[in-house]
């Protein structure tokens, strides 16, 4: 990989053609945010998850160390995980992770329902850092990391509009 970044480093989208050898896990969905991110991943080995998250949270604190020419520690929480076991729960982790971004133009919409929906579904269609644009089948580079295979039909066949996937996300909620 170091030879990859420093043969590549102008163009990072190579990074998507790179052949894979056996992986930890895969990754089923994913969703970037200012703050933090969010993964949907199946675990091939044992720990797997956690080697892998312990792999990529360590390249990304280096990466970022050396750019902006600090040092330490740069995550203050560890990664949380959680097992998914039904289709509710798939059901509503993938319309969680894929209606995630709204929350940047509108802060409560978990809280009181998105105001909006024109807005927000432009939004969720121009967002570039998650899966979401993958499942709608628009072809992108990106959607390379996505293992599709695993990912239930009833998820893929899932419609992708914004007022199935706020059903989905308020009807498979967890209360506390």
């Amino acid at each position: 990989m170091d030879n990859f970044l420093r043969e590549n480093k102008n163009n990072l989208g190579n990074i998507f053609k790179e052949k894979r050898e056996k992986t930890l896990v895969s990754i089923l969905g994913y969703c970037l945010m200012p703050n933090h991110f969010h993964l949907i991943l199946y675990e091939h080995t044992e720990n797997g998850i956690s080697k892998f998250m312990g792999k990529l949270l360590t390249a990304y604190s280096m990466y970022f160390n050396t750019k902006y020419g600090r040092s330490g520690s740069l995550l203050t929480h560890p990664f949380r995980s959680e097992h998914i076991d039904n289709e509710s729960q798939y059901m509503y982790i993938f319309s969680y992770l894929h209606l995630n971004p709204i929350s940047i133009i509108e802060k409560n919409w978990k809280e009181n329902g998105v105001r909006n929906k024109k807005e927000a579904e432009e939004f969720l269609e121009k967002y570039q850092f998650s899966s979401y644009k993958d499942f709608l089948k628009n072809n992108r580079l990106e959607a390379s990391i996505i293992d599709f295979s695993l990912v239930p039909n009833y998820i893929k066949n899932m419609e992708l509009d914004l007022k199935t996937q706020e059903k989905t996300f308020c009807e498979n909620s967890v209360t506390e």
